[in-house]
């Protein structure tokens, strides 16, 4: 964990979340998010599927008090790539080049790999938010600036705190996802009553194919899933990429 000169008081800067409390980083994150707990991050980095290596380099911000209880936190990352962001600032890349500018190296808070919109200020219950918030906003932008890098990005914040971002005069960028919303529908049949003709006979006609098929379905909790499991899902994993395109970023271990 470094201290670096960002001129505020209790603002340090971890390279390694396990250097972290894990019972006072969880207690930042609202309603338990699984992506924003210390184990879920903590792993990725144990397991080598973020790093220098992969292109993003955990910078994550800390605001402490003076019984050096945490306040405040923000997952933060240099990125040297845009890969994994699922945000495709590609366009901004290119422009920065042709002006003969480096877009690479950026800072990024996001959960890796993990469109999800969630906390990206984390923040104690008891303090001052406004306060913590506007300090590691600003702790971000003066460490984009002392290491003259090219920009700070916040990606799926919530909408409370987009309005944060807002208020200290950041720039909104609009992007576009597709959710499924459960309209309170009593059971599938409901569900498809909703549908067109059309695709409510190619739904059901689907499923007849996967029963003519014998398909047939397993639930297993994460402790019930045996070794040779745990690797078989990750070559369908791999095989994803291998198909497609990108690069499978993470490992076994991390599966595991």
């Amino acid at each position: 964990m470094n201290a670096v000169t960002l001129n505020a008081t209790h603002i340090t800067i971890a390279d390694n979340l396990e250097t972290v409390d894990r019972q006072q980083w969880n207690r930042l994150v609202a309603g338990n998010n699984p992506f924003l707990r210390h184990e879920f991050l903590s792993a990725l980095e144990r397991h080598r599927c973020v790093g220098k290596e992969s292109g993003w380099q955990p910078q994550h911000l800390l605001v402490h008090d003076d019984d050096k209880q945490l306040l405040g936190a923000s997952p933060l990352y240099i990125k040297h790539h845009s890969h994994g962001e699922f945000v495709f600032d590609w366009a901004w890349a290119e422009a920065y080049q042709r002006h003969h500018l480096a877009y690479y190296p950026k800072l990024v808070s996001a959960i890796p790999f993990t469109p999800m919109t969630g906390q990206r200020l984390l923040m104690a219950e008891d303090c001052d938010q406004q306060q913590v918030g506007r300090r590691l906003i600003d702790a971000a932008i003066k460490l984009a600036q002392e290491l003259d890098y090219s920009s700070v990005h916040w990606l799926f914040p919530t909408e409370a705190q987009k309005e944060k971002f807002q208020q200290q005069g950041l720039i909104i960028r609009t992007g576009c996802q597709y959710h499924w919303h459960n309209r309170g529908y009593e059971d599938f049949e409901h569900y498809l009553s909703h549908f067109s003709s059309r695709k409510r006979k190619n739904v059901l006609k689907e499923r007849r194919q996967v029963e003519t098929a014998g398909v047939t379905f397993r639930r297993l909790h994460g402790d019930e899933v045996s070794a040779a499991e745990w690797a078989l899902f990750h070559k369908f994993y791999r095989d994803i990429y291998d198909r497609k395109w990108g690069f499978p970023t993470l490992t076994l271990g991390f599966f595991e």
